[in-house]
């Protein structure tokens, strides 16, 4: 039997990782390699219906979501009974599957790991869900947050 030890990056991602129904989260997920999978308007819908589902299903409450053009984030509240890293691996094979037929793709469309941050009482989650709303304008991709369409909230943003 042969060893396999993780890349350093990946157990570093997992250090201190634990589910917490009621907690907040605050997630970050890349696409494979950077690839720009969210400049496909069809795709950003993909994930956003494949979010949906798995908010319908009661796994998560879902604030904010946003897609840049190789990552996303992903703030919600854990509500199911499935952990944290069942929802993310569930949300990423459901969505993954569904953008690779469309693009006609066989590679993977997301990296294995993620970042995930339990967000703590004295943190505001708006503070978080508004540095999420920005990342567009950070990006060069906007001048203002109003102006980029792949982004869902609970809240009223403007």
């Amino acid at each position: 039997m042969e060893l396999v030890v993780p890349e350093k990056g990946k157990k570093e991602l997992r250090k201190g990782r634990f589910s917490k129904k009621g907690g907040f989260y605050f997630i970050t997920t890349c696409c494979y390699k950077k690839q720009k999978i969210f400049i496909n308007n069809k795709n950003v819908q993909i994930f956003f219906n494949s979010l949906e589902w798995f908010v319908n299903k009661e796994f998560i409450d879902l604030y904010f979501c946003i897609t840049m053009p190789d990552h996303v984030h992903i703030v919600f509240e854990l509500v199911g009974d499935k952990t944290l890293s069942e929802v993310i691996k569930g949300l990423k094979q459901f969505a993954g599957r569904r953008i690779k037929k469309n693009l006609g793709l066989t590679n993977p469309i997301w990296q294995e790991q993620y970042y995930d941050h339990l967000i703590r009482r004295d943190e505001s989650l708006f503070e978080i869900i508004k540095y999420c709303w920005y990342n567009p304008v950070r990006a060069g991709i906007v001048d203002n947050p109003e102006e980029y369409p792949y982004c869902k909230s609970k809240y009223d943003l403007k």
